[in-house]
């Protein structure tokens, strides 16, 4: 039988059902898995510790680093490790984590709930058990299990929050199906012999969302900011204005000034693809990077990591950032 280290951090799992914003202390989270779900004794010997405590909308850098150092910590005292979080903010920890803790040789799974453990109809419930039993089999990446889904967890995204089905893979397929039988895919990460680690992060970012009618003089004051590197969501492919208020001489701005410009797509689905219409000809010469297939998250968290590994080289950000580092892109994807 396998040893897993079930890691609390917070989130809706375990609320009380009768008042839903108050968290349950950690003792009290403990009794209620062993309650309502005696049955994971049968599928692994399980440790119960306790990260933190909180919203996940409040989590933070300094979360990361403590999650993955007790990863690190009990890395070679367990055979894989489980991760109760609320589901807000759920794939940037599972982005970060991913490029924490490069070359895993055991599975770390992400899973929280909908509604609270206690309550009729929860998904806690199912959710935890098929992680748990997930996390005994050779699935050696940072993973998101919800709804009968496993996914990679840089590759996933939060598409509801009503619905059980909270999470969808738009570019990348899911890595395990659990119904009668539990079916791994092939694209699972292979095992590696010697683990990454790394957590070192910078905060000096921003995202910002393109919309119809962005005054490129909102932006100006950026480029004299300390932030170093800019997100944009963009349209399509990565399509921005060229003809009226062009955001083109900012990025050459920017550009200029030693920031880092990546372009990402709202749509969920697709790949950024500079080579179809002058708009991405324009943002490249202008020398604005592609985020290729990544999901937004993703690419905050990644220009957030590789800024942190690289403060003063931000050529070998831009180098990097268009390699995959833990399966989060398509290369294919990454020059277009």
């Amino acid at each position: 039988m396998k040893n897993i280290l079930l890691i609390h951090t917070g989130g809706t799992f375990g609320m009380m059902p009768a008042e839903p914003t108050k968290i349950l202390a950690p003792a009290d989270i403990q009794h209620l898995i062993l309650k309502y779900l005696p049955e994971t004794e049968n599928i692994a010997r399980i440790d119960f510790e306790v990260a933190f405590n909180i919203d996940s909308a409040n989590i933070q850098i300094h979360h990361w680093r403590t999650l993955a150092g007790m990863i690190l910590q009990n890395y070679k005292k367990y055979d894989g490790f489980v991760i109760i979080h609320g589901t807000d903010s759920m794939v940037y920890t599972a982005s970060a984590l991913s490029f924490m803790l490069q070359g895993l040789a055991k599975p770390v799974i992400l899973t929280g709930s909908q509604r609270p453990l206690a309550v009729i109809r929860s998904d806690a419930r199912s959710n935890l058990v098929n992680s748990i039993e997930l996390a005994t089999y050779n699935i050696p990446e940072v993973s998101i299990y919800f709804d009968k889904q496993l996914f990679r967890g840089n590759r996933a995204i939060k598409i509801s929050s009503t619905s059980y089905e909270a999470f969808a893979s738009p570019n990348f397929p899911v890595l395990a199906e659990v119904g009668l039988d539990i079916t791994l895919a092939k694209n699972i990460l292979p095992a590696r012999k010697k683990l990454l680690y790394s957590d070192r992060f910078d905060e000096n970012i921003l995202c910002i969302r393109f919309f119809p009618g962005l005054l490129p003089a909102h932006l100006e004051a950026i480029a004299g900011s300390p932030v170093k590197g800019v997100v944009i969501e963009a349209l399509g492919l990565g399509n921005l204005s060229i003809y009226e208020k062009s955001l083109i001489p900012w990025i050459e701005n920017m550009s200029r000034a030693g920031k880092i410009i990546i372009i990402t797509s709202q749509s969920p689905y697709g790949t950024v693809n500079f080579n179809l219409y002058e708009c991405g000809q324009l943002i490249t010469a202008a020398g604005g990077l592609s985020a290729g297939d990544m999901t937004s998250a993703a690419s905050i968290i990644k220009l957030m990591f590789l800024l942190g590994q690289f403060p003063d080289n931000p050529q070998r950000v831009k180098t990097y950032y268009q390699k995959s580092l833990a399966g989060e892109l398509t290369e294919s994807d990454a020059g277009s």
